[in-house]
């Protein structure tokens, strides 16, 4: 039952290895965002962050094109969680729902035909399934699916 368990939150080894430079900082901007707030998980809404934190990235063009700023959609994560009191771990498991955001990036990139995963396929993983803390945050700064799909075609 734990394996079960600890399969949905855990990512395969080597998960990271076709991501560009800009996703791997994306990423572990998402680690120290969850960690600044003490939380003790990475979902979707920390990705978010690193991906408008990382600027030179194709994602941030797309959410700062869009007037996504990282100020607020900070705030907007703070509203929904707050900060933890607890001790936090060093090591954060991905939540079910970010997992699944990687997952969907990785799909995404292969069937394209691309080797490598960049920011661009992270956002679309994010929006994917109409669901989650992220996409809740950007509608909450008036920003929608549609919205980030053609930011990113125009791009």
């Amino acid at each position: 039952m734990f394996e079960r368990i600890k399969s949905l939150f855990e990512l395969k080894p080597n998960t990271f290895d076709c991501f560009t430079a800009e996703a791997l900082e994306a990423v572990n901007i998402a680690k120290n965002e969850a960690l600044s707030m003490r939380h003790n998980f990475i979902g979707t809404e920390h990705i978010l962050l690193g991906l408008i934190a990382e600027s030179d990235g194709t994602a941030a063009q797309a959410l700062t094109s869009r007037g996504i700023d990282l100020g607020k959609a900070r705030l907007e994560v703070a509203k929904i969680w707050g900060e933890s009191r607890g001790k936090v771990q060093q090591e954060l498991p991905f939540t079910p729902s970010a997992k699944r955001l990687v997952e969907t990036a990785l799909q995404r990139a292969k069937s394209s035909g691309l080797t490598y995963v960049g920011t661009e396929h992270l956002l679309l993983g994010l929006i994917e399934p109409e669901r989650g803390v992220a996409l809740k945050i950007l509608n909450t700064l008036g920003v929608t699916k549609e919205d980030v799909s053609k930011a990113l075609q125009d791009l």
